[in-house]
């Protein structure tokens, strides 16, 4: 995403793009480049349309062959694509074969399925742009304080990045919100666990205490409660397996003082007569069941197309992200928990 702001920063402008992303942040910043480097502030009341709604290609074609006026270029903005029928996809290919060159079409995707033959052709052309997150939002996080000339004490990044996750749109946010807060000094720990962290960390603890109690209504209402705050499914689900390995732990150390389980599982004594209460209520062999479907809806909400069951890449586009995750979760905690009623 940044290499491709800053080739439209440069003036290097193609005529056509097709945007896709989970992240509506990334997209933001692609469009606010394009909207800076193609008009004028003074000329977008003539020279930049927006398509809104159900887009058609007779609608998008026409705004896009229109001439500009008073300035040398046009944008033209299709706010979702996804809505676009498919009989209509040869017209819009055609001018995309052969465009406007005094038009800049920019055209956002909610759904990307490149098996459809727009966004195959699109991708062949050059002008599909996938824009993803990082895996790690560390070097993220640091350059957005950057730009805002906000100083992050020690383990700010890491600690941001435990309390938020990988949702790139409530960083920013975050980092607003935290600049603000610590004014002219450097943002610390501290503020973000005052800022940021308790209601996910709450939220994440009532999970694993609800799961480990076999309570399946809390754990419902702790999982409703992370998908309200827009929390990483990926994230919740690394969590769940960090709390069924260290049961697993407990199994595989039976017998062991509780210093030397404190040591195995990574967590302090006082947690460890709550991990080997709850490793009573789930077997050693549900725990690892559990452990499995946890990787498997990992790979599924990552876009994995051959994992099949009981999820898959495919089942998550067609929900939408947002669905897709509540769903996924909801039906682990339900079948981890059904797991410790059976026993």
């Amino acid at each position: 995403m940044a290499a491709l702001v800053d080739q439209i920063a440069a003036g290097k402008l193609a005529p056509v793009y097709l945007l896709h992303s989970e992240q509506p942040v990334l997209v933001d910043r692609v469009l606010a480049a394009l909207r800076d480097a193609v008009v004028a502030p003074a000329l977008r009341a003539f020279n930049y349309d927006v398509i809104e709604g159900k887009p058609s290609a007779t609608r998008i074609v026409a705004a896009a062959q229109t001439l500009p006026m008073m300035g040398p270029r046009r944008l033209v903005y299709v706010r979702d694509l996804a809505a676009l029928p498919a009989d209509e996809a040869p017209a819009l290919l055609a001018y995309i074969a052969a465009p406007n060159p005094s038009t800049v079409l920019v055209c956002v995707t909610s759904k990307l399925d490149k098996r459809l033959k727009l966004y195959a052709q699109a991708a062949k052309a050059g002008v599909l742009h996938v824009l993803e997150a990082p895996r790690n939002p560390s070097q993220w996080i640091r350059a957005e304080a950057d730009a805002r000339q906000v100083r992050l004490e020690g383990r700010v990044v890491d600690r941001l990045v435990d309390a938020v996750g990988n949702d790139l749109s409530r960083l920013a946010m975050v980092l607003d919100q935290l600049a603000l807060y610590a004014g002219d000094r450097a943002v610390t720990v501290d503020d973000v666990d005052e800022l940021v962290a308790d209601t996910r960390e709450r939220s994440v603890f009532e999970l694993t205490d609800a799961i480990g109690a076999g309570d399946l209504p809390g754990a419902l209402a702790a999982v409703a409660s992370l998908c309200d705050q827009r929390d990483s499914a990926i994230g919740v689900i690394a969590m769940l397996a960090r709390h069924l390995r260290q049961l697993g732990q407990v199994h595989a150390h039976a017998g062991a003082s509780k210093g030397e389980l404190a040591q195995r599982v990574g967590a302090p004594p006082f947690v460890v007569d709550k991990l080997v209460a709850q490793a009573r209520r789930y077997p050693a062999a549900h725990v690892a069941r559990s452990t499995a479907a946890l990787a498997a809806a990992d790979r599924a909400l990552k876009g994995d197309v051959t994992v099949s069951a009981p999820w898959s890449g495919a089942q998550v586009k067609t929900l939408g992200r947002p669905l897709a995750e509540r769903v996924i979760l909801e039906q682990l905690v339900t079948s981890i928990v059904a797991g410790a009623a059976r026993r």
